[in-house]
């Protein structure tokens, strides 16, 4: 019985997806060519931040290693966009995003500009 407990547990553990230390990952637009500039940082913390590189892929240092936030993606053209690292998904369990060994990907979309036509005041 006490075999039986120790290998329920060590697979019960070793199950377990081992998250990273930063927030890591790439940022594309919608045609999937990578993203420079976007502003990466967390939401209860905006004055601690880091720009994506030219192939798209930002590395940011959490404020917590005990405490996880939503990451706020900015460029201008681009929507603004909020995303939870970590959320619940029943039957998968804990889902973390941008914490895991391997990096995530986020697809930002482009702000199309609108042209009214000008209308002259009589």
């Amino acid at each position: 019985m006490k075999k039986l407990l120790i290998i329920i547990l060590f697979i019960a553990t070793g199950c377990k997806e081992k998250l990273s230390e930063n927030y890591r990952g790439y940022v594309f637009n919608l045609k999937k060519e990578p993203l420079s500039n976007v502003k990466v940082y967390e939401r209860r913390d905006s004055t601690k931040y880091v720009y994506t590189k030219k192939n798209g892929y930002f590395l940011l240092k959490p404020r917590s290693l005990t405490f996880v936030d939503d990451l706020i993606f900015i460029k201008e053209g681009y929507v603004t966009d909020s995303l939870e690292t970590v959320y619940y998904n029943r039957g998968h369990g804990t889902i973390s995003l941008f914490l895991r060994q391997r990096s995530d990907t986020l697809f930002m979309k482009e702000i199309k500009q609108i042209t009214l036509p000008n209308k002259e005041l009589s």
